[in-house]
């Protein structure tokens, strides 16, 4: 079910037109499987820690993703990577075999490498199986 993170990660980024506006459809999963212009967001699941009660029953899991802003201006990967913030951060979701009950930005980085800029940033997700 939680592996399934990334339809609400797409879902929350497709919905804005100001986003839209900044990256176009420029959003991928895990890579851009292609040559590709700035600007642009990638996605992907780092990790995904089931919750466990005391009798070894999950009620859930817990998983962190990692949403990468690359671009070749610095203020427009800043502004995109807030407005990735805001779309994400607190905001829960129902789907058909999982839910966010919570998110949270857990950290941030920035880089720079080969004339790009990269704000990174780092979400937990809680989630809860829909049965």
């Amino acid at each position: 079910m939680s592996l399934s993170i990334g339809v609400h990660i797409y879902e929350k980024l497709t919905s804005s037109a100001s986003l839209k506006e900044l990256v176009g459809d420029k959003i991928f999963p895990v890579s851009t499987q292609q040559a590709t212009t700035f600007p642009f967001i990638l996605y992907k699941r780092n990790s995904l820690v089931p919750n466990v009660t005391k009798d070894r029953y999950a009620t859930g899991d817990n998983v962190e993703v990692e949403i990468v802003v690359a671009d070749s201006n610095y203020m427009r990967s800043v502004t995109i990577a807030e407005k990735v913030r805001s779309l994400i951060d607190r905001k829960s979701g129902e789907y058909k075999t999982f839910s966010v009950v919570d998110a949270g930005l857990i950290s941030t980085d920035e880089s720079f490498a080969e004339d790009t800029f990269i704000q990174r940033l780092t979400f937990s997700f809680e989630t809860e199986p829909n049965i």
